[in-house]
């Protein structure tokens, strides 16, 4: 596996260096852990509100739509926190968007640590360590756990996401072919009781989707550049 090692100089005073791997890989690698993750985790399971209907082939379809929307949900709500989790780290109570919260982070360890940045095709590894010499406070540590937080969860969002659209034009494809199965595979009392419910179902998910292509490509790019605005624009 290539990989390409660029040093950055950061505008937060970090000393960092990113390792960047070629990404890809199917759903599976969207799930590694990424240490300690600071990212509210959005339930969608609830908002989808779709039926468990006891057969294996349409239940497993309704499961990989919430997998997938529960990715995306993440991926957001990671994008989302980044500022007030690196606020709350510096008692600082009122909101604030991400680059204010950078420049406040700066003054505080600028020059003090060293920070490792690793992304694999599995997620964002970051080391950070205090740089020779120097003796972290425990304010100072506060910080440091704030900040490598939000940089493993705003790293690893592109590669976390790589799959995710072809993922979903793969489901809306199954849909399609579900809602003309469904009307032999649900019959006698079920065409009643849990055939609608099957239609309904297929049909909010395929929209779903459908809406994942457009939802995502612009997750993507916010994450690429918040991690660009956290390493100081290198």
């Amino acid at each position: 596996m290539k990989r390409v090692t660029m040093k950055f100089a950061l505008v937060i005073g970090l000393s960092v260096v990113a390792a960047t791997s070629a990404c890809g890989g199917g759903l599976a690698g969207a799930h590694a852990d990424t240490g300690g993750s600071a990212s509210a985790s959005v339930s969608v399971k609830a908002r989808l509100d779709l039926p468990n209907v006891g057969n294996p082939k349409y239940d497993k379809f309704f499961n990989d739509v919430v997998t997938l929307e529960q990715l995306v949900a993440d991926a957001q709500a990671a994008l989302d926190a980044a500022p007030a989790t690196l606020n709350k780290a510096m008692n600082v109570t009122e909101a604030t968007d991400l680059d204010t919260a950078i420049k406040n982070i700066s003054g505080k360890l600028k020059g003090k640590v060293t920070v490792t940045v690793n992304v694999t095709p599995i997620g964002a590894d970051v080391n950070v360590v205090a740089t020779p010499g120097v003796t972290l406070s425990t304010d100072d540590q506060v910080l440091v756990d704030a900040y490598k937080n939000v940089v493993t969860d705003v790293a690893a969002i592109p590669v976390k996401l790589a799959p995710v659209v072809p993922k979903s034009i793969d489901i809306a494809k199954q849909g399609i072919l579900l809602v003309v199965s469904a009307k032999s595979d649900f019959t006698g009392l079920k065409a009643l009781t849990t055939l609608p419910s099957v239609i309904i179902g297929i049909q909010k998910a395929t929209s779903a989707m459908g809406d994942i292509k457009t939802e995502v490509p612009a997750v993507i790019e916010k994450s690429k550049t918040v991690t660009v605005a956290i390493q100081g624009g290198a």
